[in-house]
């Protein structure tokens, strides 16, 4: 009797082992994964950060164009910066009928 509990406790030690470097390959299988997903998530993040912070620096200068308080000469270097950006449509009209 006293061999068959020493037959299971090393079968047991064994398989628990086994088990234990099982796991921890598939865990970090699993971190690997979860890398790839969180750094595609990042980057369509920092994509759509990007593309707000264009939008908020295009409806800034708009505002400072069309404000006519400020000389047309003061507002050319904005008007300029608004173009390179890529800005277009009422804007433009407007600097152009508003000499």
């Amino acid at each position: 009797m006293e061999n068959f509990g020493i037959i299971c406790g090393v079968t047991l030690g064994l398989f628990g082992s086994v088990f234990s470097v099982v796991q921890f390959f598939y865990q970090r299988y699993k971190d690997k994964e979860q890398a790839v997903i969180e750094a595609a998530r990042d980057k369509a993040q920092a994509e759509r950060d990007k593309a707000q912070d264009l939008k908020d620096r295009l409806a800034f200068l708009m505002q400072v164009i069309i404000d006519k308080d400020i000389p047309r000469e003061s507002r050319q270097p904005f008007f300029d910066e608004y173009i390179a950006k890529g800005g277009n449509g009422t804007v433009i009209k407007f600097w152009l009928e508003n000499k």
